[in-house]
């Protein structure tokens, strides 16, 4: 199952990236896939978390959210820097994670890094470290409901 969606993502991704529609360069491309599907599937490598088609419609709605939190962290974030010295607090703090897969916890991380003002610095049992501009950032972030909309 796996597998027969893999390859029509390679092909597609081959193509757009190639733009090239000779016969000769279409075959290369055929073979292409078809080797790196075949070494994906000898290799046991695929699965719902190496290639998760089931995130994309969540993922989705999730980045259009992630979006408008990193614009409004921008302006936070640039007011901070360039307002008085007490609006800079750094401060350190757990974030819950409750993502049962890896790739969900990885997603959590790395969407709290792209928010301006924070950074994830280690993953936990359920939890992230991170680091943060000041104290209000880090209850905005809890409050903003991150942790509820990442898809897993």
């Amino acid at each position: 199952m796996h597998i027969a969606l893999l390859a029509p993502a390679l092909a597609i991704l081959w193509l757009l990236l190639s733009g090239h529609f000779d016969p000769l360069l279409l075959t290369f491309g055929l073979v292409s896939v078809a080797f790196v599907c075949w070494m994906a599937e000898r290799m046991k490598i695929v699965d719902g978390e190496s290639h998760p088609f089931g995130l994309i419609p969540r993922l989705s709605v999730f980045w259009l959210w992630l979006f408008k939190e990193i614009v409004k962290s921008n302006f936070d974030t640039a007011s901070r820097i360039l307002g008085p010295k007490s609006a800079v607090e750094p401060v350190v703090f757990n974030v819950p994670a409750s993502q049962q897969t890896d790739l969900g916890i990885v997603i959590h991380a790395n969407s709290i890094t792209l928010t301006p003002g924070t950074v994830s610095l280690e993953l936990g049992d359920g939890t992230i470290k991170v680091h943060a501009l000041h104290a209000d950032v880090a209850k905005s972030l809890i409050e903003s409901g991150m942790n509820a909309r990442v898809p897993d």
